[in-house]
């Protein structure tokens, strides 16, 4: 039960790092607000550059975008999974899917020469909790 809810938390991590660097890019936030740790700030517009290259939408939408929905659906998930109404593999498979789709999306930012700290953290929350879900589907 553990594993899923702190697979819950990391996905809402991503999904409030995901809501700020949509409303960074879009305008609609400023860089600095209170609830972003300093680290993670967005210093210049070197990270929304990425937005408009081939690594920066899916489904014709900013990434940040879909990860707005994504990550608290699967947030919502994971939690189902702890009360018992989802089968465990569910989460394991869309943990699967996020790290591979986090190799690719890194490669994009390697090609680009573009450190963004935001997209780097998302991709390691993902990481992260592919091994906690590993974890937990097989302990």
């Amino acid at each position: 039960m553990i594993p899923y809810f702190s697979g819950a938390l990391l996905a809402f991590a991503g999904g409030a790092l995901s809501f700020y660097f949509h409303g960074v890019y879009s305008g609609e936030f400023q860089k600095h607000p209170w609830w972003i740790p300093s680290f993670l700030r967005m210093e210049s517009s070197h990270c929304t550059s990425i937005v408009e290259t081939p690594f920066g939408k899916i489904f014709g939408r900013p990434n940040a975008a879909v990860g707005i929905v994504f990550f608290p659906a699967y947030a919502i998930l994971l939690v189902l999974t702890a009360h018992g109404h989802v089968n465990p593999i569910l989460p394991l498979f869309i943990s699967i899917i996020t790290v591979f789709a986090g190799m690719v999306l890194t490669y994009g930012l390697i090609k680009l020469k573009v450190l963004c700290r935001i997209c780097m953290t998302v991709h390691l929350l993902n990481l992260i909790n592919f091994l906690i879900q590993l974890w937990a589907f097989t302990s």
